[in-house]
């Protein structure tokens, strides 16, 4: 009965794209092309293509106006590259294009403006241009002149000494080159002499193949405005550049990007730069509650564009449509999946101040194989239970530790956030320092075959995560775990739940993070799977039976449906192929 179902599958798919060739002939069609006849992703698609490019800057150390000509050579040639044939939109990273030294101005969005100008050699003028060249939406991230007015009611901020400020923007070029969106980040990190907007901008823009993006930028991911506040509004798509110094245990790049892209279920299109002095990297594309399209972090120099075909995700999650692939064979292509990076031990990484978490070290032998244990730091209480299998006389490379913690944390004293975290995470040895740190190869001696973790968090205001951490420094797949929260109104209180059912043996990290936003009304219930069910056959005689006179029926009725299919499957092919050679003509 599988074959059947595939063939039946396959007839209603042909079906469907005769009707949407005869009603919208400009959707999908061979004649929906851009400007190198390449087809473009329309309205009625389920996915579009994205370019994400992981970008490594030059080094600061040459003359600034030479060191952007090279950025923009560099990023002309990769928006013109074999593997930015099939993208719809490419995104760059953060702070890689100019300089606070050289800032450019960017015309208000309202205006539509094309600053594109043949022959030109400003920065905004050539990204224009070369956009309207190759028929894609285009989105960078650059350092923004602005000229400020004086302080006035709706903005009492002064203007600078030279009567203009300067901000870490996004801008986003259309097909024809315009300039159509624009987003000035509002949390910055370590940014001396970048200005934010006195009130955090809410951007977004939409496409011609039926998407509305938000944007946002980096460290901006860890608050409430604007991210959660364009996801309360139903923004289901985001475009995020970043710059992220990743952090141990909880907080390396993809790791958390991944994390907030299935808690809110969106799509998060991830830019990374590639800077070792900053221990800088991570790019990918995040499926909502389907989790990771394509990841990747690297720690060796890395200018490169990934093709990524990324789903549309409706209000109901949305079906995984995309299958794993390491590599491209052939150009141009999309790709996907986790992608192993090289020179993984030279990414510099923060950790996280773990001593003021309360922690219990794993002791197996003592446990056997199953463990329970509840954790509290202050009044804020995880419940956990594991089962994990240990192999006899083999060397003990991994210690694991409980932990629990509930309060404010600094980043490195440029922001302060309240987080509330029960997880697990490997250490090197028994001590506390040791916890968190990288370790690129398996447990030897021990597997992880089923975790529970749950909690009670604050309900309103917060954003709770499943995150996870494995030795390639890449999130576990999202069908090996489910994460649900159940939320109770009346007494501000969300109970959480992360499993895992699959055996792990390179785990780093597995926990529930969250982050307290006060003062913003937010609530994000996550309902647990629908329960599985089987559809039974109304036939319920013996098997003697069913391998006898009962099989007869179900035997001769798929072979009739089978010719049936066979022929549909022929004549519908044909009436498709018909269809789209005339309306290639």
């Amino acid at each position: 009965m599988n074959g059947i179902a595939y063939l039946y599958g396959a007839f209603l798919l042909l079906l469907s794209q005769l009707e949407l060739s005869r009603q919208y002939p400009q959707s999908n069609s061979v004649t929906d092309t851009d400007r190198n006849d390449v087809p473009r992703s329309g309205p009625l698609d389920d996915s579009y293509v994205v370019g994400v490019i992981e970008f490594r800057p030059e080094l600061l150390n040459m003359e600034i106006r030479q060191r952007t000509e090279l950025h923009l050579a560099a990023y002309e040639e990769l928006v013109q590259s074999e593997n930015a044939t099939l993208v719809d939109i490419i995104v760059f990273s953060e702070l890689t294009l100019n300089t606070l030294s050289d800032p450019v101005y960017v015309p208000d969005p309202q205006e539509h403006s094309v600053p594109c100008q043949e022959g030109a050699l400003d920065v905004l003028s050539r990204l224009s241009c070369l956009a309207a060249k190759v028929g894609k939406y285009i989105v960078i991230n650059l350092s923004e002149i602005f000229d400020c007015e004086p302080a006035t009611e709706d903005d009492p901020r002064p203007c600078g000494p030279h009567g203009f400020h300067r901000y870490n923007t996004d801008v986003v070029f259309d097909r024809n080159g315009a300039v159509i969106a624009r987003y000035r980040k509002f949390n910055l990190f370590r940014e001396p002499g970048t200005n934010i907007t006195h009130l955090p901008e809410l951007t977004t823009f939409e496409t011609d193949f039926g998407v509305t993006f938000g944007l946002f930028t980096c460290f901006d991911l860890l608050f409430a405005q604007p991210p959660l506040e364009l996801v309360k509004r139903d923004v289901k798509n985001f475009i995020f550049p970043a710059m992220w110094i990743s952090e141990t245990p909880f907080l390396t790049a993809t790791q958390i990007f991944e994390s907030w892209a299935y808690a809110n279920n969106v799509n998060l299109i991830a830019s990374g730069t590639n800077y070792d002095p900053a221990g800088s990297t991570g790019t990918g594309v995040f499926n909502g509650r389907n989790g990771a399209v394509f990841s990747f972090m690297t720690g060796e120099p890395t200018r490169q564009l990934f093709a990524v075909r990324v789903p549309k995700i409706s209000d109901s999650l949305s079906p995984k449509l995309i299958t794993s692939s390491d590599d491209c064979l052939a150009l141009p292509c999309v790709t996907s999946g986790r992608k192993h990076g090289k020179l993984l031990e030279n990414i510099r990484m923060g950790q996280d101040v773990l001593e003021q978490y309360t922690t219990m070290q794993i002791n197996p032998q003592q446990y056997h194989d199953e463990i329970g244990q509840i954790i509290c730091n202050g009044d804020f209480c995880c419940d956990f239970s594991l089962t994990l299998t240990v192999v006899p006389d083999r060397d003990i490379t991994h210690h694991y530790r409980f932990a629990v913690f509930d309060g404010v944390r600094s980043f490195q004293g440029y922001a302060f956030a309240h987080i509330s975290t029960c997880g697990i995470f490997a250490c090197r040895n028994e001590s506390i320092t040791s916890c968190g740190l990288p370790m690129h190869e398996n447990s030897n001696y021990l597997e992880f075959n089923e975790i529970r973790i749950s909690g009670k968090f604050i309900a309103n205001g917060t954003l709770v995560m499943p995150n996870s951490l494995d030795d390639m420094l890449h999130s576990l797949d999202a069908d090996q775990y489910q994460f649900y929260s159940s939320v109770n109104y009346s007494t501000n209180q969300q109970d959480v739940q992360l499993m895992l059912y699959s055996t792990v043996a390179n785990l780093q990290t597995f926990a529930i993070y969250a982050f307290n936003h006060k003062n913003f009304e937010f609530f994000n219930p996550i309902e647990p799977p629908a329960a599985e069910t089987t559809t039974e056959s109304p036939y319920t005689g013996t098997d003697d039976e069913n391998e006898n006179g009962g099989a007869q029926l179900t035997i001769s009725e798929p072979k009739t449906l089978l010719l049936v299919l066979l022929v549909s499957l022929v004549v519908l092919r044909f009436r498709l192929g018909t269809t789209l050679q005339q309306l290639e003509r």
